[in-house]
């Protein structure tokens, strides 16, 4: 015998032959509220916007201080290869010049003392040089 197909509103249950229509998480008449299924691409395109926006910032950020460090690398380098006869104390500040020899280091102030002045640099903590 041939069964007979349940129209499509009506929520049958093939294997266990039965409505199961109330077992159902959703509303399964006509009637029943419609789902919407929400629209999720304004909430991406805003996520990726914010995102976008920090990613962009920490990464001018990281620019920043990627210059600084090769500054200060740099600054250091120069330093060191320049001649000097004295050990230098943490926190003070030194005069770099240049003459026919090349370069070097010393106390005297750029205004006391007519050379071709390079820069002024302090050494801090790290051993580093700080140009002032």
């Amino acid at each position: 015998m041939k069964k007979k197909k349940k129209p499509d509103n009506i929520v049958w249950d093939e294997n266990k032959e039965e409505y199961i229509a109330r077992l159902l998480p959703y509303g399964s008449d006509t009637s029943s509220p419609v789902i919407d299924v929400p629209n999720v691409a304004g909430f991406k395109k805003e996520g990726v916007d914010k995102a976008s926006k920090q990613f962009n910032a920490e990464l001018e950020d990281l620019k920043s201080k990627i210059k600084k460090f090769v500054k200060s690398a740099s600054d250091t380098q120069f330093v060191y290869s320049s001649e000097f006869k004295f050990t230098p104390i943490v926190g003070e500040t030194y005069h770099l010049y240049k003459d026919e020899k090349g370069n070097f280091l010393s106390l005297i102030s750029p205004k006391d003392w007519d050379k071709e002045h390079i820069g002024s640099f302090r050494l801090n903590s790290d051993y580093k040089w700080d140009q002032v």
